[in-house]
This record gives C-alpha cells, sequence and structure tokens, in this order.
C-alpha cells in the first residue's frame, strides 16, 4: 500500500481518463460554474502572455471576499503547495500532526526534514481533539509547529476559535488548513485570528468548492513578515494564467456559492439518514462534503471497494491514513441520483 495515496484516481495504466462515478475525491458536486468556464474559454488567447507574477486581480478578489489585507496574502498552485513552501522555507524542528488528516502535511515535512510527531484522535471520541492532552504533548515533545484540519480531511471534525487560541500561546507555527470551509461559510473559519497573531497560517483550496482541481488554485494567509518570507521562496509564475482568471471569476459568483451551501445543507441529512440506514456500517457525523464510516473488518470494507469498483464506482479507502485502518471508507457527497446509486450498491453488496 502506498503511504501518500489520494482519490481522484481515475487514470488507467496508460494515463487515459476512464468513466467512473468518482466518489473517492471531494469535488463540488455542481461542478464548475458557467461563469468559471467562460473565464476560462475567454482567457486562452492571453496564454502567450506570462501570468501576472503577483496575481495582483486575484489577491484583491480573494482580499475583498475573505475580508484580508492584499500583503497578508500569497496564492498558491493548489494549497497542497503550501506545505511545501512553509516547511522548507522556515524549517520547524518538531511539527506535531493530528491524525487521522491529510497525508500532504507529514509528507511535505519529512521532504524538509523536520521531525513529525503525532496526536492520535480515536474513533470514540469521533476523532475530535482533547485539547488538554494535545498542549501536554506539545510541551512534552517542545514541538514549535502544529498542522491541523478545520474542517479535517476525512474525519470532517471543526476547531473552534478558542481552542486554536489556547495552541497559538503554546507554539512557535499554528497551521490551519481550511480547503473545506467554503462549505460550511465564514463562521466556522479561525482566518479571524490572523489579525492579532503573528503565528497563525490558514491555507485555503479553491479548487474543492469551485470544482477546479485540475487548475490547481488556492491561498495562504497570514502576518505580512510571513507572506515576505514565503514569497521570496516560491516559482515566480507559480499560479498560472488561466487559473487566476477562474479564481477571480469564482470568487464573484455569488449565487453559485449560495446554492451549493443550500444543496449540500440538504444533502448531507439525506446521505447520512440512507448510509445510516444500511446494515454494518457506522456512520460518522458530516460536517461537509465527505462522509467517513467504518465497516466491521478491514476485510469487508475491501470487498466492498472492490465490488463498486467492478460498478464503476469510486470510494476512498482509509487504509493508509495514519490513525486509521482498513476498515474505513470516505466518500463524497455528490448529486442526489450519484448518492442514491452508490446507497443501492451498498445495500445490494452488503446482502450478499
Amino acid at each position: 500500500m502506498k503511504d501518500f495515496e489520494h482519490g481522484g484516481n481515475i487514470y488507467n495504466a496508460s494515463g487515459q481518463a476512464e468513466d467512473w462515478l468518482d466518489m473517492s475525491a471531494n469535488i463540488n458536486p455542481l461542478g464548475m460554474s458557467e461563469a468559471v468556464k467562460s473565464a476560462v474559454l475567454s482567457g486562452i488567447d492571453g496564454l502567450i502572455h506570462y501570468p501576472d507574477p503577483q496575481a495582483r486581480e486575484l489577491k484583491n478578489t480573494i482580499a475583498a471576499r475573505y475580508n484580508l489585507n492584499f500583503n497578508s496574502i500569497i496564492t498558491l498552485n493548489g494549497a497542497a503547495e503550501f506545505f511545501y513552501l512553509f516547511l522548507n522555507t522556515f524549517r520547524p524542528q518538531q511539527v506535531l500532526i493530528p491524525v487521522p488528516s491529510f497525508s500532504e502535511y507529514e509528507r511535505a515535512a519529512k521532504a524538509a526534514g523536520c521531525q513529525v510527531h503525532y496526536f492520535t484522535t480515536c474513533t470514540e471520541a469521533n476523532f475530535n481533539i482533547d485539547f488538554d492532552k494535545l498542549l501536554d504533548t506539545v510541551r512534552r515533545e517542545n514541538i514549535n509547529c502544529l498542522i491541523l484540519g478545520n474542517p479535517n480531511n476525512p474525519t470532517g471534525t471543526l476547531l473552534d476559535s478558542a481552542d486554536v487560541l489556547r495552541l497559538l500561546d503554546a507554539v512557535d507555527f499554528v497551521v490551519v488548513d481550511e480547503s473545506f470551509v467554503d462549505f460550511l461559510g465564514d463562521d466556522y473559519s479561525v482566518r479571524q485570528l490572523i489579525r492579532t497573531h503573528i503565528n497563525l497560517i490558514v491555507v485555503h483550496s479553491l479548487t474543492k468548492f469551485f470544482a477546479i482541481p485540475g487548475l490547481r488554485l488556492g491561498f495562504a494567509a497570514a502576518d505580512e513578515g510571513i507572506i515576505k518570507r514565503l514569497e521570496s521562496g516560491k516559482d515566480v509564475w507559480n499560479v498560472n494564467y488561466l487559473a487566476q482568471k477562474a479564481g477571480v471569476a469564482a470568487l464573484n459568483d455569488i449565487q453559485y456559492i449560495k446554492s451549493t451551501r443550500r444543496r449540500l445543507a440538504e444533502e448531507k441529512t439525506f446521505f447520512k439518514e440512507h448510509l445510516q440506514a444500511i446494515e454494518g456500517i457506522k456512520v460518522f457525523e458530516p460536517t461537509v462534503n465527505f462522509v467517513l464510516m467504518k465497516f466491521k473488518t478491514p476485510h469487508i470494507a475491501g470487498k466492498v471497494i472492490d465490488e463498486l469498483k467492478r460498478q464503476k464506482i469510486l470510494v476512498r479507502s482509509c487504509g493508509n491514513f495514519r490513525g486509521l485502518d482498513g476498515s474505513y471508507i470516505r466518500t463524497a457527497i455528490r448529486s442526489r441520483q450519484e448518492n442514491i446509486k452508490l446507497f443501492e450498491s451498498l445495500n445490494d453488496i452488503i446482502r450478499r
């Protein structure tokens, strides 16, 4: 099993995309907005020019949308780029990662030569972090960088600003990955703490919510001093011309943003109720557009994954998430029709 494997791999051995119902990648089921499609198509002729190295139009749009200072933003080739850039630039010696979590945190930390520590959350607590114990670990191991997800992937757990404040008082750097927070809204973000705490960095993906993972787009927000150091260490043209244009169009498409949140709020309840009705599956509370579930054994979960593949449905095995085993599966929440197809297939597989 590969240590750092991800969902969304719809490609065959020759690199050609195949026709899957892909529920392994957590992408907005509404698909790309018409405004973004139009921006990409109309921007084709602009590819004869280099992209703006400062991404000024995009940064201004991000600043306005998320109530941030222009100079506190760095634009990224997808949120994942941040972790390699930050860890190689600042080289924190002792990095602590609550797990299970997105594997690129660990991969980037090891690539930068950091000593990586893990704080394992448990099924019985629905993977919520015990912050008293986490702080004990921070002090005992002399941790100088913490990396957390809000909401966390694959568990969907959320952070409280009061708990983040406690961490900011104890650690040199706290990195909070908010790649899925747009599905919930600004009230769930901790980015407002950037204004008062120079050691907080918030990372944000624009590819998942706006369904443009093939373009690779994200940003990070932090104190201006941190942003300046990160800017000096990145590729000058890390965000391509079309990605910049798409990002501006996406963030200005307010109707798409509202429609997504309204649709997801409805579908989360429907998804959880129908999944819980299937015998032999423990379902963890979904907060955004994915759900973590547990089967009785890794063997059963493996059989389910294999049978779904035969039906051209991809879900995400969680056997290579540190802190989980092969009995866990993560699936995206997609359209009502696609979700019903998954439920019907799961029911049929488990009955047999």
